[in-house]
């Protein structure tokens, strides 16, 4: 699902041997608009300690990242030190989860950088709009990580966080915090996403609780009419 992501995260702990920590926010409005976010960390004192190297690989990144609409900040938090992009796009079913970069291959990781296989689909029903969102990340198969899969395992922490407009009624999120759902990626072996929410189409249900009510009185006074004559 994240190709690109996960090669900067291994690039990094290639160069630095430290615990990395990142995540993948998605935030879709009702509209269907919404914000992509990329946040990625790694230990504030293995950062420093590696200096000029790490400013410029993650400065390297960072330019990659603004070239494509990102806007990129640098934050610190809780002992980690990194960068956070943030992306807005107009519609959920064009949006660019992960973005593709050249830098990266200088990892010697390689591989397609721009297939991200995150399926959003929206049906529009009468009174309901139903997202349904489906993907599939297989670290282990993929070559992605070079065969350092339990070196990776211990030492990298991702995490895929979609935030949605309305609760969900179906997913297999391992966290929920209201309408916001948190995967546990797995470093070596399959994780599998999925999620689906129906928002209603509240001028639907408007037009139709006022054609039944108009329906109504009709029959009100037509029942009324016919009770007076009879």
């Amino acid at each position: 699902m994240k190709k690109t992501w996960i090669l900067i995260a291994a690039g990094l702990l290639i160069l630095l041997t430290a615990c990395v920590q990142g995540d993948i926010g998605v935030k879709i409005n009702k509209d269907g608009s919404g914000t992509s976010t990329i946040t990625l960390g790694v230990e504030e004192s293995t950062y420093e300690q590696f200096g000029q190297r790490a400013e410029t690989m993650l400065s390297s990144v960072n330019d990659e990242l603004e070239a494509q609409g990102y806007t990129v900040e640098s934050y610190t938090e809780e002992g980690y030190k990194g960068f956070k992009a943030t992306e807005s796009f107009e519609n959920a079913q064009d949006m660019q989860v992960i973005p593709s970069m050249g830098a990266v291959s200088e990892t010697g990781t390689g591989g397609s950088m721009s297939n991200v296989p995150l399926d959003v689909s929206v049906e529009d029903g009468f009174f309901t709009k139903t997202y349904r969102v489906e993907g599939e990340l297989d670290l282990e198969n993929s070559g992605l990580l070079g065969g350092m899969q339990q070196l990776v395992s211990n030492q990298l922490d991702l995490t895929f966080t979609l935030d949605l407009p309305i609760s969900p009624e179906d997913h297999n999120a391992d966290e929920v915090n209201g309408d916001v759902l948190t995967w546990n990626i797995k470093t070596a072996g399959t994780t599998e996403l999925m999620v689906e929410a129906a928002v209603p189409n509240v001028r639907n249900i408007i037009l139709t609780a006022a054609g039944v009510l108009l329906l109504g009185v009709m029959l009100f006074f037509v029942i009324r009419k016919r009770r007076r004559t009879s």
